[in-house]
């Protein structure tokens, strides 16, 4: 009986395991109209990795090789495009550079005082390089497959001896090629690309301090197409120290084209999250020292004649603050909406009298989803907060609070979305913001990316090459 009980508590264990798995609330999709300008950033990371670089010292038969620095990197024609289920394949051709070494043997053909060097000319390489999600759920690369080729190598330091210079360029130049060259790509450059990875943080803050980050780590691996890359974050919003938020059905963003280089897709989820975190933070809980309306003070004071008569001469404190966390709703009729349950009241506070006056609010927001760089921001409008109360003379009191509550509320909003808030996508690169489409649950903007100005001077310096 008991070990009967044991498996079937380890099976519903193991089955409750499998059906737990991260939200999806945040989406990144990367079109093959993207990979010109993709192509440009990789090739200003392939000849800044390069140039001036050191192979390891290698020996090639009898003869050891040192210091052998890369120089005159010249980069004339490149091509990128989506690997299926893996990643890119970038393939540089028609290139050119040149190797300085020292050599611990000399050749007897080399004479003393002269240079030693390789030029390459017409150099090409190819390259499959993956994206994947490591055990941290961030994002690393690596290279599966490899090739390096040169069409002329010509060796410069030794005299004309026919032969044996051939033997040279041949032999140890081709070696160089097939054998070090790429090698030196995978333990260098693609080292380069994963340190850039890394450096990208899993976590968001939120602009107001209040110790809120968005969890950006991945939920699965990178799909890739034949004309896409897709990218799958959590997207979660949560307070340090305290654990995350209980998971709620999330509805993921859908892609459904690829006429524009970039799509971001995020889901109401993103936002409720965030929602919840600032209600528990107590974010829009506010206190007026005094109360400036005299019409509100004059209608308090009346009430307060009837309730509280022996308090007449006690100030009297304004308090504002939500009474539960506002929900964001998403749809393909209605766009964005903000929700949020606002209480207004009217204390003595040196009384610890109930209230001398006390009513809600349901403020209702419409809003728009931008992208800027690589910043969401959320411009809102038409904020319209309707006080509930079905009593007349309420109704007369409260009338001086609509254009305070309205004020509280655009205060919350432009301080909650204000300065944006950072989504993963590279500093170097900037998302021009093209169109918003609504869904139900969800909202995806499409775009543009360009490369920073300083990420441009770069391409440019590249293309002009040294001393022109």
């Amino acid at each position: 009986m008991t070990s009967s009980t044991c498996l079937f508590l380890f099976l519903s264990f193991m089955f409750s395991s499998f059906g737990l798995v991260d939200p999806t609330a945040l989406k990144v999709r990367i079109t093959n109209h993207a990979l010109n300008m993709l192509r440009d950033e990789a090739l200003i990371m392939f000849h800044e990795q390069v140039e001036g670089n050191v192979l390891p010292g290698f020996q090639y038969l009898n003869l050891k090789f040192n210091n052998v620095k890369f120089t005159g990197v010249n980069v004339n024609e490149a091509h990128l495009s989506f690997v299926e289920n893996y990643g890119f394949q970038l393939v540089i051709q028609n290139f050119g550079f040149t190797l300085n070494f020292d050599a611990s043997i000399n050749l007897y053909f080399v004479e003393p005082g002269t240079s030693r060097e390789f030029i390459f000319t017409g150099a090409a390489v190819n390259m499959e390089v993956g994206l994947a999600r490591n055990e941290n759920g961030g994002l690393v690369a690596d290279m599966r497959a490899c090739q390096a080729s040169a069409d002329q190598i010509r060796f410069v330091g030794a005299a004309q001896f026919g032969n044996l210079q051939k033997i040279t360029e041949q032999g140890i130049g081709a070696y160089i090629v097939s054998n070090k060259l790429c090698p030196f790509l995978k333990n260098y450059p693609l080292d380069f690309v994963n340190q850039k990875l890394n450096s990208i943080p899993m976590a968001a803050p939120l602009p107001l301090d209040l110790g809120i980050n968005f969890d950006y780590t991945l939920t699965r691996d990178i799909q890739v197409t034949a004309t896409s890359l897709d990218m799958t974050f959590k997207g979660l919003a949560y307070r340090q120290p305290q654990p995350p938020p209980v998971m709620e059905t999330v509805v993921e963003p859908v892609f459904m084209e690829n006429t524009l280089m970039a799509y971001v897709g995020i889901s109401e989820f993103f936002f409720n999250s965030a929602a919840r975190c600032l209600y528990e933070a107590g974010s829009l809980s506010k206190n007026f020292d005094r109360i400036n309306s005299r019409a509100m003070k004059f209608a308090l004071r009346v009430k307060q004649f009837f309730t509280q008569p022996w308090n007449l001469d006690q100030p009297l404190e304004g308090q504002v603050g939500l009474t539960e966390a506002p929900t964001i709703s998403i749809t393909q009729c209605d766009g964005f909406i903000f929700n949020m349950r606002i209480r207004v009241k009217v204390i003595a506070p040196e009384t610890r009298r109930p209230d001398v006056f006390s009513v809600s609010a349901v403020c209702s927001v419409s809003m728009m989803v931008t992208i800027e760089r690589n910043r969401l921001t959320l411009p809102s409008k038409d904020i319209n907060c309707r006080i509930e109360t079905s009593n007349k003379v309420r109704k007369v009191l409260v009338a001086p609070l609509n254009k305070l509550m309205n004020n509280e509320a655009t205060k919350f909003l432009s301080g909650w979305f204000g300065e944006g808030v950072e989504i993963p996508i590279p500093p170097e690169i900037n998302f021009i913001q093209g169109n918003v489409r609504y869904e139900d649950g969800y909202v995806v903007v499409g775009g543009d990316l360009r490369s920073t100005p300083a990420g441009r001077q770069r391409v440019a310096d590249m293309v002009r090459g040294p001393g022109r």
